[in-house]
């Protein structure tokens, strides 16, 4: 006789875990096929095969869901560069390629997520409503990448010639527009161009220490 399988018991915590992927994951395939704008709570409800007062049990909004989502699909991912970079070995050329390619490799991923949330810039830009909810976001990004260069500039025992803080900002400028020029015109942007602006932004600012 065969025993049937006793069936898995979620926690509460561990179902609203569950039910808040599910919603990402749902809303990151609306979010892709209808823009930011024109995509709706409902879709994404019916996306994900809940009810809309679940997607609001657990996103106080459109635009918070938006940002649940690039979090999950892009910040979290891009944390993880700071991993290939080993600053005890290699030249800072090498360093800059190494991290170059990492972040090359998270937008090739996720294409559409990264012109969608080059969308939402634009979108906030012109809602003055939103920007200080988004900038506040903006901040703490910005604040992660500024902690990997300092833990990054300690471990290499080189000094910056900027803040961490406005080092991170150049980084994420250059990096999301060298990313967007090359969606547009890819014969234009050598794959190793964004190595090589890293590599110069450090070895300017090592060479004015």
């Amino acid at each position: 006789m065969t025993q049937q399988k006793t069936p898995e018991r979620l926690t509460r915590e561990e179902k609203k875990a569950r039910t808040r992927a599910q919603l990402i994951g749902a809303a990151a395939a609306v979010f892709a096929r209808r823009g930011y704008v024109a995509a709706s709570l409902d879709e994404v409800a019916e996306e994900a095969g809940l009810t809309k007062g679940a997607v609001y049990s657990n996103f106080d909004s459109k635009e918070d869901l938006f940002q649940a989502v690039i979090e999950d699909r892009l910040t979290e991912p891009m944390k993880d560069i700071a991993d290939v970079i080993d600053t005890s070995i290699g030249t800072t050329e090498e360093q800059a390629q190494a991290g170059a390619r990492a972040f090359a490799g998270v937008i090739e991923q996720e294409q559409e997520l990264f012109l969608l949330a080059v969308e939402m810039n634009i979108h906030v830009a012109r809602h003055p409503e939103l920007r200080k909810a988004v900038a506040e976001r903006y901040r703490q990004q910005t604040a992660e990448v500024a902690r990997i260069i300092t833990e990054h500039a300690d471990a290499s025992g080189d000094a910056l010639s900027l803040p961490a803080e406005q080092m991170a900002v150049a980084v994420s400028a250059l990096s999301q527009g060298i990313a967007l020029h090359a969606l547009v015109d890819p014969e234009a942007v050598p794959d190793d161009l964004l190595g090589r602006v890293y590599a110069l932004l450090f070895r300017q600012s090592h060479d004015d220490a």
